[in-house]
């Protein structure tokens, strides 16, 4: 089985974690999910990543086309979408512009209502922190983990805050980039000794036991250090990540899976617009607003229903674009 295959799986599922994670679920479901899904999508950048011999401009060139220049294309089709609905329904833009444009760049630790796209900017600091560590610094590199280390614990006790490029979470984010870099070089993952199901129900139950009991059922804000006990985030998270890769190893290849784990990108500044048509639909129907939470079948209802979507409009651009070529 090629590590990638597993990879593209883990991408998919993990990005259908996070979907139904924002489409109205319970707190419940929320420590669950959150109590790892975010330091998973950096251990997986870490864990793809590898040391290039590729000059510092060329690097910040090319991170920029990756992850920069996505962030501000679905920041331009948000604010089109967001303020254009608000102008017809009140006549008023969605917030006055000199707050558009702090959260248009990210300035103040919010990037307005598609909030998911803090991810990329601060994905982009990460590997430029990771680039400059791995070419520029040969030896004393535990030195350096060890300072992010600290510096991640002090930040997290400053719960809320948040501030200019999501900087707050920047040390914490690097040292899971750090671990998936690491795991793959150390081959954690490949040992045989973890391929056997007792382990992985084993791990579900100490992750369970971790982010309800240990970390008193913390739903975990990863943008704003909202982690309750430091430690115990780290390891539970940690946890989480394993038992999930695992997981994934043993499903291995799967079509539909890598359908949205390459197109995980797409999914994850777009699907915030779904909940626009939820509320919608749902007003429309009840004459109610939509509450902040759901039952799990109704919110599992949703997120099915967006992947469906999902799935119809990447197979049809994958028509296209072999009919083309």
């Amino acid at each position: 089985m090629k590590r990638l295959e597993w990879i593209d799986t883990a991408k998919g599922i993990g990005i259908f974690l996070v979907v139904w994670g924002h489409f109205y679920a319970s707190d419940t479901l929320k420590i669950v999910i959150y109590g790892f899904h975010m330091p998973l999508f950096f251990f997986l950048s870490g864990y793809l990543d590898k040391v290039r011999d590729i000059r510092f401009l060329p690097f910040l060139k090319k991170k920029s086309k990756q992850l920069l220049l996505p962030f501000f294309i679905f920041q331009i089709v948000t604010f089109v979408i967001v303020n254009g609905l608000s102008f017809i329904g009140s006549k008023q833009l969605y917030a006055p512009l000199a707050t558009q444009f702090s959260q248009f760049f990210f300035l103040q630790g919010d990037v307005g209502f598609n909030t998911p796209l803090w991810f990329l900017v601060v994905l982009f600091s990460v590997e430029i922190v990771f680039y400059l560590c791995t070419r520029y610094i040969k030896k004393g590199q535990w030195l350096v983990i060890a300072i992010l280390f600290v510096a991640a614990f002090l930040l997290s006790r400053n719960e809320g805050v948040r501030v200019i490029f999501g900087l707050q979470i920047l040390p914490v984010s690097v040292l899971f980039y750090y671990v998936g870099f690491q795991w793959k070089v150390w081959q954690v993952l490949e040992r045989k000794s973890w391929n056997h199901w007792y382990i992985i129900l084993l791990g579900v139950i100490a992750y369970l036991c971790t982010v309800f009991y240990l970390n008193a059922g913390q739903v975990v804000g990863f943008r704003s250090n909202k982690v309750g006990n430091f430690f115990i985030f780290v390891v539970g998270a940690l946890l989480g990540i394993f038992i999930f890769c695992l997981i994934c190893k043993k499903i291995g290849k799967s079509k539909i899976w890598e359908l949205f784990g390459r197109n995980s990108l797409i999914i994850m500044g777009t699907h915030y617009f779904f909940l626009i048509f939820f509320a919608n639909v749902w007003k429309f129907s009840t004459q109610e607003t939509l509450s902040s939470a759901y039952p799990i079948w109704i919110t599992l209802a949703m997120t099915l229903f967006a992947f469906c979507i999902y799935y119809i409009c990447f197979r049809f651009i994958a028509v296209l674009h072999k009919r083309k070529s």
